[in-house]
């Protein structure tokens, strides 16, 4: 499952969440899913994050980006 396949399962679970129309033990199962996948695209977000702080030189090394001001 894909990031954006995720974030949509996660929303999915919070509107049946929101309805109260589940019992107690469905919805920790589903708390509990919700989380997993919480965790689960934090840690690509954080992986990609360091992916778009580095840039490629000139002669192919890895460099931080810096941030000029203007």
């Amino acid at each position: 499952m894909n990031f954006e396949e995720k974030m949509s399962k996660i929303e999915e679970i919070i509107s049946e969440l929101e309805k109260d129309e589940i019992n107690l033990d469905d919805s920790i199962k589903k708390y509990t899913e919700a989380m997993k996948l919480i965790k689960e695209c934090d840690e690509s977000l954080k992986k990609a994050e360091e992916k778009i702080s580095k840039i490629v030189t000139e002669n192919g090394s890895l460099k931080e980006f810096e941030v000029t001001e203007q």
